[in-house]
């Protein structure tokens, strides 16, 4: 594995080297352990000019993170009983300038199914997203607060449940889930004197809704976390 990487590292090094003409420049590569993914990333002056996932089934350019640098990256593995574990690695981008704006990449990796599924959206780095980053949750399910470019820094932004399935990534409402983000919701809002604003109050009547499973899909459209291509092969 690691003769393959660096075979694909010494390609992509030639391949971009023309790029370094002008401005401070460098090529990165970020593996995914436990299973067979990479980034490999040209930066030039502090951000990613080109980016490309490795994967079993060949090399994809990834748009969507140009002009942020990684931050950090987690991989999470989902195991069923008989079959091969599903993997999501989900990575972490930032702008210099804007500390709190978040670009997540969520690579679904399905062995057993042959699927890779590849999605990636705005969010927000503030109080609240680190409040319900600590919730327990069921396996499968992550959360996804998705990005008001209109919202300040200790907005409120709506939080999506994301389940990762055999199929791939999809939200899917979970009551129980939303059930305990309302009273967070509600204290955090009161904390921050926030309680009143017209958004604050949209966005808990939007986690009620979730919690009594109600109007999913008017309020999917308002999920910024969008798939970008799925891979089987």
């Amino acid at each position: 594995m690691k003769k393959a990487l660096l075979s694909i590292f010494v390609v992509f090094f030639f391949l971009f080297m023309p790029l370094a003409e002008t401005g401070a420049w460098a090529l990165t590569v970020t593996t995914a352990k436990k299973c067979p993914l990479y980034l490999v990333a040209d930066v030039k002056n502090g951000v990613i000019a080109q980016a490309h996932l490795g994967t079993p089934a060949g090399s994809y350019p990834i748009k969507t993170i140009e002009g942020y640098l990684l931050s950090r990256h987690e991989i999470f593995t989902l195991k069923n009983k008989g079959q091969s574990p599903r993997y999501l690695w989900r990575l972490h981008f930032v702008k210099g300038d804007s500390s709190n704006e978040t670009m997540q990449l969520w690579i679904a990796y399905l062995p057993n199914e042959q699927i890779i599924e590849v999605a990636s959206g705005k969010t927000i780095n503030n109080d609240w997203t680190r409040i319900v980053s600590k919730l327990p949750l069921p396996e499968g399910v992550f959360l996804f607060p998705s990005y008001d470019p209109l919202a300040g820094e200790q907005a409120l932004p709506c939080v999506f449940t994301i389940i990762l399935s055999q199929k791939g990534l999809s939200f899917a409402p979970m009551p129980k889930v939303y059930e305990q983000i309302i009273p967070l919701a509600i204290t955090f809002a009161q904390s921050k004197d926030i309680f009143e604003q017209e958004k604050v109050q949209r966005t808990i009547g939007i986690f009620t809704q979730l919690a009594q499973g109600e109007n999913a899909d008017n309020i999917a459209k308002t999920l910024s976390l969008k798939k970008d291509f799925k891979i089987t092969w």
